[in-house]
């Protein structure tokens, strides 16, 4: 497998089929002063007289809450929980079309070069691969949650010696439970890297294969195992480059918050001056913040966004192109090994 050929071709895709960006951007998307009010309250009776603190109620007393306001908070509460729960269901839903529609058009595009409009990408990502997608990740991840608490609770055991009245064994407890910990975060920390490694492929095996939950995990596993050196190369590559990448963007994006910062303080500067002219106190840094923050805010996420859709889309675009050369090299290999039938 040629690593750096599936790095430039990747790149290559990124750079000309800009309506992959649409779905990097969603993907960029959905991946990823207070003060306290605490404090005693000391009182006096003239000017002259010392100040007393009250230590049976060093906080004061509080104000009373009548069931009115009692009822419009938890109103706002159930409120608030709602939008969550909806942005939540809505981010989960963009992300997994987003990341369909992305797998299907770089392969479509690998098939026969035709590129896709942003309606015809969402008409791939809108399918059942993507509930397959989700479906699998759910099953997956309450299968290592599961596996993983099942864990603690093993390791946990030795600890019951603590009931005992011996302090040899109650040592002996801790250290067992503290050095099987250790080794649990091992070995969860493999297990997490290889299972991330063979969801890539069994994602891409559901979006381009339209393998059924279970067959696609075990399409990803099987090409793992096939080409295992290939890929931990092309894993450490992508990680290299995703490092390289981070420094680079840096003086990129400080230099995004300087305009950023320019671009809305200007306007907020010109606007608080001139509220200052009528008004005193707070008011005026209200009314610059009001007006400077929504552009600061717009100048430094678009950039930001369009350039978290870029490396989603080099990203995306790398792993299929080698899910796509490790399944062709993995078929050849199985057909090579098949026995040839006598002619004759």
């Amino acid at each position: 497998m040629d690593q750096i050929k599936i790095l430039k071709r990747a790149l290559n895709i990124m750079v000309n089929y800009r309506v992959l960006w649409v779905f990097g951007i969603l993907l960029a998307l959905t991946t990823g002063g207070s003060s306290g009010n605490g404090g005693g309250q000391f009182s006096g009776d003239g000017p002259d007289n010392g100040s007393d603190f009250n230590w049976d109620n060093p906080f004061g007393k509080f104000p009373e809450v009548t069931p009115e306001v009692m009822n419009a908070i938890i109103a706002a509460l159930i409120v608030f929980a709602c939008v969550i729960f909806m942005l939540i269901v809505i981010g989960t839903i963009v992300y997994y079309i987003s990341e369909t529609a992305l797998i299907r058009m770089v392969d479509r595009y690998e098939n026969d070069g035709q590129e896709l409009s942003a309606r015809e990408g969402f008409r791939l990502g809108w399918s059942s691969a993507a509930w397959k997608m989700f479906l699998m990740d759910l099953l997956t991840g309450l299968a290592f949650l599961a596996a993983f608490f099942t864990a603690l609770m093993i390791i946990a055991l030795p600890l019951l010696f603590w009931l005992t009245e011996s302090t040899p064994l109650r040592i002996l407890g801790t250290f067992l439970s503290v050095g099987l910990l250790f080794m649990l975060i091992f070995v969860t920390i493999l297990t997490v890297l290889a299972l991330g490694l063979v969801m890539l492929f069994a994602h891409r095996a559901v979006a381009i294969e339209d393998l059924g939950v279970i067959e696609s995990i075990r399409r990803g596993y099987h090409i793992v195992k096939a080409r295992l050196v290939d890929i931990i190369i092309m894993g450490l590559l992508m990680f290299g480059l995703g490092i390289l990448w981070g420094l680079v963007m840096i003086p990129v994006l400080l230099a995004i918050v300087l305009v950023a910062v320019l671009a809305g303080g200007l306007p907020a500067l010109l606007v608080g001056g001139i509220a200052s002219l009528f008004t005193d106190g707070a008011v005026p840094w209200i009314i610059a913040a009001i007006v400077g923050a929504p552009i600061f805010l717009v100048v430094v996420a678009i950039p930001a966004l369009l350039v978290e859709g870029w490396q989603q889309v080099f990203s995306s675009s790398a792993w299929t192109l080698t899910y796509r050369e490790a399944l062709a090299l993995m078929k050849t290999q199985e057909n090579a090994e098949l026995p040839m039938e006598p002619v004759g």
